[in-house]
């Protein structure tokens, strides 16, 4: 079959006319082939892509990573012996689903039975796994599926049975799953299994030849063209009736790793060749193959770059400080973006305009984002990027101005006013005059004892 060339936006060629006229490190495809897509950086978390990754939707068998996860966990030995119950099996009849025909009685290793459920996504081999660790009770052990996601943080998750067959309230969200999903993606047994094209199963009590097993995740089939991605390491699909085509994926080369998530996608001949295409496979792969051609880390921000300026009071030899940024930040960014192409919007509400002398070198004054096509790629510390001496003159005369406008001086002031203001009208007005009528009385006294001895 022919390759269908897809239309995204995000996959324009950067064109760099004086500035960099580009997309953000955020795309959306122009696609309705999926209804959910979402791609993330494993690196530094960075979203590559983000389609509907909120909207809940069927998980489908997607939901046997954390079936796995849990048993992987919870497992301490991988080669005990589980008896297959007949409730496990029996539970299937009529669902039409995906097994490794397991038969009641079966003895298959905790191993093996992983591997027919992420391998060739089993349902049989989740209900078993389920009851083991459950301690014989599947619903025990959904109970901890739930539990665990919500550990974990998703919000918009809940699972009502260990294999991903249709339910009503058997739920989940593109960013739940990739969020379990980066948790699976730090155990080494998972990914083993997950990564998986081909295995075997050799006879058991039930069957004397060799099952054959082959990854449902056509991304690691070299034999299928326009599926294959080279990138791709991990992966578990699913579909359902409710969830269409799903897959869950991760991929790695030169250092750069990303996981993607399609739900909902559609079957159908896309090309015209008279072969339909399940486009789970198709959009995943031509996401990995932009972004690997792409996108790289770049150093985003420096020590060097000027980013803005506080106001120094008290200053001896300068009344500002330039804002640099701590450190260096780098970020995934189209090809091509440096420290030159990036924008940094000040977090007004976490910086200091306006600070008192002295400032050292270094110090954290603020803090910004660093944006890129309008998308904020990384936070930053400001810091002043020389020192700033004090001017004791000026501080004395600041010192004195404060005093001043203090609450404790203005009241000294008024008891000053109120108290002792009034006493030094009286000690230096009130009694002085006080004294200068009583020398006068006596000096009229005298006048009038000397005029009337004249008159005798």
């Amino acid at each position: 079959m022919k390759k269908k060339l897809f239309s995204l936006f995000f996959c324009s060629v950067l064109i760099f006319l004086g500035s960099i006229q580009a997309d953000a490190v955020y795309y959306e495809p122009e696609t309705d082939d999926a209804q959910i897509i979402y791609m993330i950086s494993l690196d530094n978390g960075a979203v590559i892509c983000d389609v509907n990754s909120t909207m809940r939707c069927a998980p489908a068998s997607i939901t046997k990573i954390v079936t796995a996860i849990l048993t992987i966990e919870k497992c301490s030995d991988f080669d005990q012996v589980i008896t297959a119950p007949s409730y496990c099996i029996r539970l299937l009849d009529g669902t039409n689903s995906s097994t490794a025909g397991i038969l009641v009685g079966e003895q298959l290793t905790v191993r093996q039975l992983l591997y027919c459920m992420m391998v060739n996504s089993a349902n049989d081999a989740a209900n078993v796994l389920a009851d083991f660790i459950g301690g014989g009770d599947i619903d025990t052990f959904v109970e901890q599926m739930n539990a665990f996601v919500r550990l974990l943080g998703c919000e918009n998750t809940h699972f009502e049975n260990a294999h991903g067959l249709d339910s009503e309230n058997h739920y989940t969200t593109a960013r739940d799953l990739a969020l379990i999903y980066s948790y699976c993606l730090k155990n080494s047994m998972f990914c083993e299994i997950c990564g998986t094209f081909t295995s075997e199963i050799p006879p058991t009590n039930m069957y004397t030849s060799t099952r054959y097993l082959r990854n449902m995740n056509s991304l690691l089939n070299p034999g299928i063209k326009d599926y294959y991605c080279e990138y791709a390491k991990t992966g578990k699909t699913g579909t359902t009736d409710n969830a269409g085509r799903c897959l869950i994926s991760s991929a790695s080369y030169d250092g750069y790793n990303y996981l993607s998530v399609v739900m909902n996608a559609k079957f159908y001949d896309c090309d015209d060749d008279g072969v339909e295409e399940n486009m789970a496979f198709m959009v995943s792969k031509q996401l990995y193959e932009w972004a690997y051609k792409n996108l790289r880390i770049r150093e985003v921000a420096n020590p060097s770059v000027y980013v803005g300026e506080t106001t120094v009071r008290l200053a001896k030899d300068f009344d500002y400080v330039s804002l640099v940024p701590e450190a260096s930040v780098s970020a995934l960014v189209p090809l091509g973006v440096s420290a030159d192409n990036v924008m940094y919007e000040i977090y007004d509400d976490q910086t200091q305009f306006t600070v008192d002398a002295p400032v050292q070198k270094g110090q954290v004054l603020g803090k910004a984002a660093v944006k890129y096509a309008g998308e904020t790629i990384a936070e930053v510390n400001l810091v002043a990027a020389f020192d700033v001496q004090r001017s004791s003159l000026k501080y004395i005369g600041d010192v004195i101005l404060k005093t001043v406008n203090t609450t404790a001086f203005k009241a000294a002031a008024a008891i000053l006013f109120l108290v002792i203001l009034p006493g030094f009208i009286i000690l230096f007005v009130v009694m002085p005059a006080k004294r200068r009528n009583k020398r006068n009385a006596v000096r009229m006294v005298n006048v009038k004892e000397l005029e009337n001895r004249k008159r005798k």
